[in-house]
């Protein structure tokens, strides 16, 4: 397979092969599975119930979630629950709150937007949960407000994937035209950071021209809404390209053009961020052109691994409290081998062995990880608070920063090469 890694530290994109996927077998579906490291007694969860919380499993993406999440979480031989609040911070908060009146002690989320998370983290550290929160977080802030029991936030490095994404559109149409620029929830996290990514690489394009840019909140049929507006106002002939800030947003712009009369042959180029199955069936159909995948399932297992760790004892190093996580760029040219690895049926990674507590040697989490520069990621979505400090646990590891992401570098051994 030829993986194109986003690194989450480091500008661009590197090759790494995995043809022949490390510690990978294929079972007699075809799909491809991991081997089950042997779990240790000491992270035996006998049936200890554990909570995830995500959006909506109306969403290609949250329903890899789920699928990683539960995979995860019955490894470790615990009892799965996944709830979902349909975009409504207040809901997720009311659950959070009744999951650990019901004993809960391990609870991974996504959010809808940034407004719950510091309400949730207080709660965890009120009842002693190990909580890990993926992708939302509010601006200046960091686990560190919360005390010890917000043990990481994770998320990939969305102003660089949102760059490379970009560049590689607009390179598609030669380096000039007009973009549509489709973003997602005003405000979240991950969406502004895009933008960001988005904006730099236009200042690098001086041809490239945005003739709309609304937001896409997400939804594959806002965007389609969106985009037939835009449609209506600017007419299809004049739009060569469409940046889509997820792959709903991509695949609603791309349903407007086609209720707009565009046959396939005539569709602009159209991104997206996501990775989901229905994206990579239009990437093969020719009717998209790329997405950057954060690799849902790994996303949700991963993170509740680090919640385990905690529970089951790990000392946690402050610059692991904030960590980007690793992707891959998918076109044509690769998607065949991302469909086969990473979707449907096929579970490549061995959840145990991403635990530090059950493998102190040789953990692996299988997949790209880097500490976060918590004041270069603030700073591209606003200016630093007069009086804001690094809390002081994160400044004084700042140093070993470098030894830290070597180790993880070090680590990652499974689904590499």
């Amino acid at each position: 397979m030829n993986r194109r890694v986003l690194s989450a530290g480091v500008a661009g994109l590197a090759v790494i092969s995995l043809l022949g996927l490390a510690g990978c077998s294929s079972g007699g579906s075809g799909a491809t599975s991991a081997p089950s490291s042997e779990l240790p007694d000491s992270v035996n969860l006998n049936g200890e119930t554990v909570v995830s919380l995500f959006t909506s499993m109306n969403n290609d993406y949250y329903a890899s979630w789920a699928q990683g999440a539960q995979r995860a979480v019955e490894a470790f031989n615990g009892k799965y629950v996944g709830l979902t609040n349909e975009g409504d911070p207040a809901t997720e908060l009311a659950q959070f709150q009744q999951q650990v009146d019901a004993g809960a002690k391990i609870i991974f989320i996504t959010a809808p937007d940034p407004s719950n998370v510091p309400a949730m983290a207080d709660i965890a550290q009120q009842n002693g949960v190990c909580f890990v929160n993926t992708w939302e977080q509010p601006t200046w802030t960091s686990p560190f407000d919360s005390g010890d029991q917000y043990v990481s936030y994770l998320t990939p490095n969305s102003e660089e994937v949102a760059y490379t994404v970009a560049k590689a559109l607009f390179d598609k149409i030669g380096g000039s035209g007009n973009v549509v620029h489709l973003t997602g929830h005003p405000g979240a996290t991950p969406d502004q950071l895009r933008n960001a990514g988005f904006d730099r690489a236009l200042a690098e394009y001086p041809d490239i021209k945005v003739i709309a840019e609304q937001p896409g909140e997400w939804d594959r049929d806002a965007a389609r809404q969106a985009m037939a507006g835009i449609i209506t106002q600017v007419g299809v002939d004049k739009i060569n390209a469409v940046f889509g800030q997820n792959d709903d947003v991509g695949i609603g712009a791309l349903n407007a053009l086609t209720e707009a009369g565009v046959a396939n042959e005539d569709l602009p180029p159209i991104t997206g961020i996501d990775g989901n199955l229905s994206t990579m069936q239009l990437i093969k159909a020719g009717q998209m052109f790329g997405s950057f995948s954060g690799i849902p399932q790994f996303q949700a297992g991963f993170s509740f691994v680090q919640a385990l760790d905690y529970c089951k004892g790990a000392k946690v190093d402050p610059l692991n409290r904030m960590l980007n996580t690793g992707g891959i760029f998918v076109t044509a040219d690769n998607v065949d081998d991302y469909i086969n690895t990473y979707t449907g049926d096929n579970n490549p990674y061995d959840w145990v062995k991403m635990s530090r507590v059950a493998y102190p040697d040789d953990w692996d989490p299988q997949n790209e990880v880097n500490t976060i520069d918590m004041e270069a990621m603030w700073t591209m979505l606003e200016p630093k608070p007069a009086n804001f400090t690094l809390p002081q646990a994160y400044s004084d590891a700042l140093p070993n920063r470098d030894t830290v992401d070597a180790e993880w570098a070090d680590h990652w051994k499974l689904l590499k090469n």
